[in-house]
């Protein structure tokens, strides 16, 4: 149609009908129950902003974070 290739007018029909916006929010979001998985996480976010913005925190601090996450999660906590 108008030069443009029959393959793509079928990619655009595709995606024309996957197209979900509108979709309503039911829940809101879950924080996590597993102290482990919580703990896991803010190690994660305070590792990578000691790198991103070169800010020390002390390595105790970390490693008794990080040990305890760990122990957390292998005994499912």
């Amino acid at each position: 149609m108008f030069g443009i290739p029959a393959n793509l007018l079928e990619r655009d029909i595709f995606f024309e009908r996957a197209n979900a916006n509108g979709l309503p929010q039911e829940r809101a979001m879950n924080i996590t129950k597993n102290l482990g998985m919580l703990l896991l996480a803010i190690y994660l976010i305070l590792a990578g902003i000691t790198l991103l913005f070169h800010i020390t925190i002390p390595t105790i601090v970390m490693g008794i974070l990080a040990l305890a996450a760990g122990i957390l999660i292998l005994i499912g906590r």
